[in-house]
């Protein structure tokens, strides 16, 4: 055999090895609603807010939207997991305080009906939600859940996987996307409201009266003492 033989072979080989390795991945959704239950926060996109708008559902996301600041310094876009825990706030600062993500692991996703086991928004679920559990971190696709029954399932056809990859590749570039984005709106969103609520301060002192302007200064009066006291 000719050495331009034995590196085509070994070639060939090497391709065959790695098409293998990468068809190693199956997965099929046995309906487990294991990761609706206990999914925790659920990462949102521009991407999904895009294509609710487009499909005339925003509306039905907007209260169970959140924001929530990681511990790396980022800022994600979330479905606020829906918390069967006793929520009764204790004090003010209870009120201002956010969960840790350990908090939030065990919650289900707010949309997802536990008695019917159904999704209530299956055709606009996110993102994450259609690649899940399978992830892109940039270089290598990863399994964020390797207890899901799914996995290792077989019938997944070429089809499938190719778009359940390119999906997983979406979502990494649209939560980078949306990482970069939501800190410069949410600055620009606080001083914003900042103004607003300083002139709207501004118009109502302006129509107050002298007597009601006369009492709040001593209101201001006695509660710069009592600090001082």
């Amino acid at each position: 055999m000719t050495e331009e033989k034995k590196d085509e072979n070994n070639n060939n080989q090497k391709e065959k090895s790695e098409t293998e390795e990468k068809t190693k991945f199956t997965f099929k959704c046995t309906r487990c609603d294991n990761c609706c239950l206990k999914r925790g926060p659920i990462p949102i996109t521009q991407w999904d807010l895009e294509i609710w708008a487009k499909n005339g559902v925003l509306a039905n996301f907007l209260p169970y939207l959140g924001i929530y600041n990681n511990p790396n310094g980022t800022m994600d876009l979330i479905l606020k997991p829906f918390s069967t825990k006793d929520t009764k706030k204790k004090d003010v600062e209870d009120i201002f305080s956010q969960p840790t993500i350990e908090d939030l692991f065990e919650e289900k996703c707010p949309l997802y009906n536990k008695e019917d086991k159904k999704c209530l928004v299956y055709n606009n679920r996110p993102l994450s939600c259609q690649t899940y559990p399978l992830e892109y971190n940039g270089k290598n696709y990863t399994i964020v859940d390797n207890e899901c029954p799914g996995i290792g399932q077989e019938g997944m056809t070429k089809e499938e996987l190719k778009l359940m990859r390119d999906i997983a590749q979406k979502i990494n570039y649209e939560l980078t996307r949306t990482r970069i984005s939501l800190p410069v709106f949410s600055q620009i969103l606080s001083q914003k409201i900042m103004i607003d609520l300083m002139r709207q301060n501004m118009e109502a002192m302006s129509k107050m009266s002298e007597e009601d302007r006369s009492k709040l200064d001593e209101i201001f009066k006695k509660s710069e003492s009592n600090k001082e006291n």
